[in-house]
């Protein structure tokens, strides 16, 4: 439609470019003609160079609106300069300010066409202001005529905007259930994994099948199994949030997209889910999560759909590696990197430990420890990029070998990206040096936008990090790094990590030194 009314204002310009120069040729005895046809003139060229544009790419960009603005505006000016040089209010051209209202009417929305519209009739009372000997009735009549199409037209703007309203929800909705439909659905996932992958935050999609469906139809019939299809709608309504979506992507099956939810709580969600449904009629579900499973719609669709059939089936996704082979995995790396640093302390190995020990009093849930331990045990892994001269060096970095461990973590997430089945713990890594103050690295992130995960893995590589040795200095005492954590609790780390942290050292402080001696060591 912006198409067809970008060329609709170039051929309306052309015609009344015509019309004018008509008027102007059978009234050239008149004053200032020349400057009225120079006016016209270069109207006539601004349609011109306007025609030459790219159309699509305008109406497509994000500043089409003031692009169509603009060209009002501009015509509004050209208009009154020629309607001043023609005796002003009393001028026959005045006629002509109608014309960009009824064109504003055809297409644009409704705070441009009341602009356009006001403006028209302040540009035709300013016009009236300055000229002298004008026909005071005449003049009113004629602004109420004006201001009377600008407000149908502004009538007809707020129509086009309802409609167009109305038509965006149906095009998107499904009409049997009024949830979301394929197309409305796959626009509303892939907006929110976009958010969620700049905002550094997690999600999941879930696919639902009702089983036996064609039983139903076929036993009770299709009217039957059109009401089961509306209560499986208002069942996941009830027990959704309301960031959630619901879409309906086949004849029974379902999506459900659940925004900035953990791994662990997806699928307890599924579970509960299945509960619910179960009541009435039996519903497998299959569970994919961002950014672990895929990082675009199509990934953890086809995810979800592989584990919705293995659990009808009752079989393991193909392919697919175990957690405890990726846990062997990781810890083989991990201590291939640990030895460039040191070979006496498995720093990784216990970055894990802590790390585990914080989310479990944090109330993770036990699936995903698994996932933390191997993100935690991998959270050096960019170190791989850095020399050796750097990472042994005894005595303070130079600005440019800082900057070079600083890309580690970086470097870390590019790695893990290329590894099938890590997909989760990319921004888990990446962010595990930023700051809750947000002074950190890479990203400079701050709070909640920093990944639980990374909160939990900073605090416990500081610890374990402070209380070994390195090649620049010697290791502090346990209460000496409790101290420093509770020191940069807010600014550096996560506070209520910190606490937590706090907790399990003093767990460990009520033991006697010897027993306490050799529990550090079990956890360090």
């Amino acid at each position: 439609m912006r198409v067809a009314t970008f060329a609709a204002g170039i051929w309306l310009s052309y015609v009344v470019v015509g019309a004018s120069t008509l008027y102007i040729a059978l009234t050239w005895g008149r004053p200032h003609r020349l400057l009225i046809t120079l006016l016209y003139g270069s109207g006539l060229l601004g349609a011109v160079v306007i025609s030459r544009l790219p159309r699509e790419r305008i109406v497509r960009s994000r500043y089409r609106e003031v692009f169509f603005m603009a060209w009002s505006l501009l015509d509004l000016a050209l208009i009154v300069a020629a309607c001043a040089a023609d005796g002003g209010a009393r001028s026959p051209m005045a006629l002509v300010l109608f014309v960009p209202v009824v064109f504003a009417a055809m297409s644009y929305p409704l705070a441009s066409v009341v602009t356009v519209g006001g403006l028209s009739v302040l540009s035709y009372l300013a016009l009236a202001a300055t000229t002298e000997g004008g026909s005071t009735s005449y003049e009113a009549l004629f602004a109420s005529m004006l201001f009377c199409t600008g407000a149908m037209s502004a009538w007809q703007a707020r129509n086009h905007d309802h409609q167009h309203r109305a038509l965006m929800e149906v095009s998107r909705a499904d009409p049997l259930t009024g949830c979301l439909n394929r197309r409305g659905f796959e626009e509303r996932a892939i907006a929110e994994i976009a958010s969620a992958t700049r905002r550094a935050q997690q999600g999941a999609v879930l696919v639902l099948d009702v089983d036996h469906f064609k039983e139903v139809n076929d036993q009770l019939g299709h009217g039957a199994g059109d009401e089961l299809l509306r209560w499986v709608v208002a069942t996941l309504r009830e027990a959704l949030r309301p960031p959630d979506a619901i879409g309906r992507i086949g004849g029974d099956e379902f999506a459900v997209l659940l925004a900035d939810v953990e791994p662990g709580e997806a699928v307890a969600t599924s579970v509960r889910l299945a509960g619910l449904l179960n009541r009435r009629q039996p519903c497998s579900i299959g569970v994919a999560s961002f950014p672990m499973d895929g990082i675009d719609l199509e990934e953890l669709m086809r995810a979800a759909d592989a584990r919705l059939y293995a659990s009808r089936e009752g079989r393991p996704e193909a392919g697919a590696a175990s957690p405890d082979e990726r846990l062997s995995w990781a810890a083989a790396l991990a201590r291939a990197v640990d030895l460039r640093m040191s070979a006496e302390h498995e720093h990784s190995k216990a970055v894990a430990e802590w790390s585990v020990r914080i989310a479990s009093a944090l109330g993770w849930h036990p699936e995903m420890l698994g996932t933390l331990r191997i993100a935690a045990m991998l959270h050096d892994v960019g170190k791989v990029t850095v020399p050796d001269r750097i990472l042994g060096k005894p005595g303070p970095l130079s600005d440019g070998e800082w900057e070079i461990v600083r890309g580690h973590s970086m470097a870390g997430a590019e790695l893990i990206a290329r590894v099938a089945g890590l997909g989760m713990i990319v921004p888990w890594i990446r962010h595990s040096h930023e700051s809750f103050d947000g002074s950190g690295y890479p990203d400079g992130l701050a709070g909640e936008a920093i990944p639980q995960a990374s909160r939990i893995m900073l605090v416990a590589d500081a610890f374990d990090a402070m209380t070994n040795a390195r090649s620049y200095r010697p290791a502090r005492s346990v209460e000496q790094a409790r101290d420093e954590l509770v020191a940069c609790a807010g600014s550096q780390f996560d506070p209520t990590c910190v606490e937590v942290m706090v907790g399990l050292l003093g767990d460990l402080g009520r033991s006697d030194a010897g027993a306490r001696a050799g529990a550090v060591e079990s956890i360090v």
